[in-house]
This record gives structure tokens, C-alpha cells and sequence, in this order.
């Protein structure tokens, strides 16, 4: 709707800001003034690439952004993003959160409501993680869907691909893993030149962290339970998590070394481009330093994780960030702006060619019909480190973009954190203890619990108090 020509000045400043400042017709504004402020966890690709999208930024508007290095941990990151927001003093104009903060964040007030709608070219799946409570609070940035990484050189040795389903990755890996050990222990005792590690069928991240929720989620899910159900107790849920978690009992014990019980995705990842594994479950992101550590004539791929052997259904946690605005920003329309031109179509297309899980769907195109990613060449080609010569390794933009469409988010409860606690206590105990199925039971009460809040210290809106 167009503006009245009378309109007054102060009206017409809000029409400007759409609805960014959370003003009213009426309001006197003050025009905005410094650099942006963003608070954001470390670039975790090797090229930089959302620093040269800020810098991109910057030179097209003739604004500044001040990036505020938060904690390397995740929860050293939201802790600091809470305690900040709900004092007041943080100053933050922009927050870079993961995907599984929203619905708290959003409780907390320390976010504000996005005000408009996103538009349709964001993928379905992802912009849930910014819906909460009938509204959106933030725009995906990237995105995340797990990967299963193998060893395409070495299964193809010994007569295999990529399995379609859990129950063949166990078969294969048994089998490969059992040669190739069987053959590299002949190997060292004849005095062969080429020493081979111990490998081992499969990694994960299984320490009592995010990972294993995430691990602990896609295991229940492929064995048939629901990422759209709020309880753990009703219905086929119950059975999912038990059967979930006793998967990944059985692989720890079968396939995997018992340090995958204290392994992130870093750890994970070390072993596997050691050759310490033939399989792998990690994110996109960590292909580029796979294939940085690989040795000369070694090769591997990625695929979508494995399909329940029922109805070959594939099923993954979704991961990620969104950018959001601070409750307490001081330059709404900048942040605004920058929020925008962060998670444009062109910015999405830099992410993807960058090694990053894009959060639109255009982005996915082939090249001649995506959107121009906007950055100069020299940017372009520039690693975080200086010139590297060479395009930045990647996975197969389709195998992502298939994942992801596969992709669920996780449980959007203002209490998350305090079910995620629940899930990796509970787990870690199973995985490194005897076993049983009385854990399932208890769990899922648990988990019910802790998502309404029975759990733990329940976060409340300012206004809760009044």
C-alpha cells in the first residue's frame, strides 16, 4: 500500500524502516549512527566466505560492521548471547544463531520478530527453524544436513559402493574393515613399506554434546519416529527411541572404536581422514579439510545418510545458523539491510560455491540459471589465509540439496537446551554402559519433560513478569 502524500516525516521514517525499529507512526527517530555490531561464532569454512559477503556489504553502503567473536562452544555462545540481551549490555545489533535457538531466544526477548514473511524460495524445511510461537524471528543464513562420508577408493578394492541403507553400512563395513586389517597385519609382518592404521568401520560424534543429540534424533527418526511430534511417550515415538538408541549401541559395539564415545565433529574427522574409518556421519562443511588431508591416490565421497531397509526412507537432523535481530539493537535498519543482503540469493550462491549448505532453493541451480554470487573475483579466490590458487573443495551440490529436502528440524521448544542436556546424559550412559532397554522409557519421560519446561529452569519473556 503506498503511503499517503501527507503523510507525516515521522511515518513516513517508519514506512522506511519496515517495521525493522518495532516504531509507530508518530515516533520521533533518531537517525542511526556506528558500525553494525555482530555477534557471531567463528567462520567455520576455510575460505571466509561469510566475511567477504560483510565486507561486500560494506562497500556497496558505505556502513562499517564491528564482528564480536563469541566462545568456540556452542553453549559458550548462547550463554553469552542470553546473559547479554537480557542485561542490556551487550549491544548487539545482530545475532548469528544455531538453528536449534529460536523458540528460546524468541521466550527470552532478546530477539525481535522479523515482522514480514520470508519469501518462497527458501527451502520448507529450513525456514521452520525460524518459525516459533506463529511467528518469524530471523532469515537462514546457511544451512547443515548430515552427510555420510566414505571411502570410495577403498570400498571400490573390495567390490563395493555406497550403502543404500543402516543395515548394508553394517554388512560392508564388517566385511572391508575385517580385509583390509586382515591385509595390512600381513603387510607389516613381511616388512611392507606402507604402514596402514587400525581402521575402523564407522565415526560419529558421540560425545555428550550437541552431536550426540543430533545423532541420538536421526537413529530414533529412521527407525520410524516423527520430528513434527512434541512427545516422546505416545504413539510409535516410545518404540523409535528405543530401537534409535540401540542402533547406535549395536554400531558403537560392532563398527565403531570405543573414542567415538568422547569424539566431535573434529575428532571424527581426524579419524577418518586418517584412515582410521571407512565410513563417517559428519556436515558438508567438513569436506574441504577431508580432502585437505587426504594423501595423494586417496579418495572418498559423500552421500545422503542411510535409508531405514522398510520403506528406504532417509532421515537428518538439520543444522546451521540464522541471523537475527537483537531485541535490543539501536540500528534496526541497518541491521536490517545487512541481515538481507547476508541471505540474499546471491550471498546463498557464494555460500554454496564456498563450501557452505545454502539456505535457498535457487542457489541449487545449475550455474547458468542460479543467481550471481556478487562477489569480486579477487574475493572470490581468496582463502581466509591469503591466495589459494584453486577452487575450494566442495561436495556434490545435489547430494546436498537432497539431503537437506530430507532434513528435519529439531524439537522447537523454548527448553531445548534442557532436553538436549537430558538426551546426551541419558545416552552417554547407555552407550557406555551395559545396555538394557529400561533406559527408552525413562528417556522419553525425560525428554517430555524437559520440552515442556518440567525440566530445568524455565526462560521467561520479560513481560512473563508484569
Amino acid at each position: 500500500m503506498t503511503a499517503p502524500r501527507t503523510a507525516a516525516p515521522a511515518a513516513l521514517a517508519c514506512l522506511a524502516l519496515t517495521l525493522a525499529a518495532s516504531c509507530t507512526p508518530g515516533e520521533q527517530l533518531v537517525p542511526e549512527k556506528g558500525a553494525i555490531v555482530l555477534a557471531t561464532g567463528s567462520d567455520l569454512s576455510s575460505s571466509g566466505v561469510r566475511q567477504d559477503l560483510i565486507h561486500d556489504w560494506e562497500r556497496r553502503t558505505g556502513r562499517t560492521v564491528r564482528i564480536v567473536k563469541l566462545p568456540d562452544t556452542a553453549d559458550g555462545q548462547r550463554s553469552q548471547l542470553l546473559a547479554a540481551g537480557q542485561s542490556g549490555s551487550g549491544g548487539y545489533d545482530v545475532l548469528n544463531l544455531d538453528v536449534a535457538w529460536t523458540a528460546e531466544f524468541a521466550e527470552a526477548g532478546v530477539i525481535r520478530p522479523w515482522a514480514t514473511a520470508l519469501d518462497g524460495d527458501f527451502l520448507d524445511s529450513v525456514a521452520k527453524t525460524v518459525e516459533y510461537d506463529g511467528k518469524v524471528w530471523g532469515v537462514p543464513f546457511n544451512t547443515d544436513a548430515g552427510l555420510l562420508y566414505y571411502r570410495k577408493d577403498i570400498l571400490r578394492a573390495y567390490g563395493h559402493g555406497a550403502p543404500s541403507n543402516w543395515g548394508e553400512l553394517k554388512d560392508v563395513a564388517t566385511e572391508v574393515a575385517q580385509d583390509y586389517n586382515r591385509e595390512a597385519a600381513r603387510d607389516a609382518a613381511t616388512g611392507h613399506k606402507r604402514q596402514r592404521p587400525r581402521m575402523y568401520g564407522m565415526v560419529a560424534q558421540l560425545r555428550p554434546y550437541e552431536g550426540l543429540t543430533v545423532n541420538t534424533l536421526e537413529s530414533a527418526w529412521v527407525n520410524g519416529g516423527d520430528p513434527d511430534a512434541t512427545s516422546f511417550t505416545k504413539g510409535e515415538q516410545i518404540g523409535a527411541l528405543q530401537q534409535g538408541i540401540a542402533d547406535l549401541k549395536a554400531r558403537l559395539d560392532s563398527i565403531m572404536p570405543h573414542e567415538a564415545t568422547a569424539m566431535d565433529e573434529t575428532e571424527s574427522r581426524r579419524w577418518f581422514a586418517d584412515g582410521r574409518a571407512l565410513f563417517m556421519r559428519n556436515w558438508p562443511v567438513e569436506y574441504a579439510s577431508v580432502a585437505e588431508k587426504l594423501r595423494p591416490g586417496e579418495q572418498f565421497d559423500v552421500t545422503q545418510l542411510p535409508a531405514r531397509p522398510s520403506d528406504g526412507k532417509r532421515m537428518s537432523v538439520l543444522g546451521g545458523q540464522n541471523l537475527a535481530l537483537a531485541a535490543g539493537s539501536t540500528r534496526p535498519a541497518g541491521a536490517r539491510s545487512l541481515i538481507e543482503a547476508l541471505t540474499g540469493p546471491g550471498s546463498e550462491r557464494c555460500l554454496l560455491e564456498r563450501g557452505f549448505a545454502a539456505t535457498r532453493d535457487s542457489a541449487y541451480r545449475d550455474a547458468a540459471t542460479a543467481p550471481h554470487c556478487p562477489l569480486p573475483p579477487g574475493d572470490a579466490e581468496r582463502g581466509e589465509h591469503g591466495a589459494t590458487g584453486r577452487p575450494e573443495p566442495r561436495p556434490d551440490p545435489r547430494t546436498v540439496h537432497a539431503a537437506l529436502m530430507a532434513a528435519a528440524p529439531r524439537p522447537r521448544s523454548a527448553h531445548y537446551q534442557t532436553f538436549s542436556k537430558v538426551v546426551q546424559i541419558g545416552v552417554s550412559a547407555y552407550l557406555n554402559g551395559p545396555g538394557g532397554t529400561a533406559i527408552a522409557d525413562r528417556l522419553a519421560r525425560q525428554a517430555d519433560d524437559a520440552l515442556d519446561g518440567r525440566g530445568g529452569q524455565r526462560t521467561r519473556r520479560p513481560a512473563d513478569d508484569g
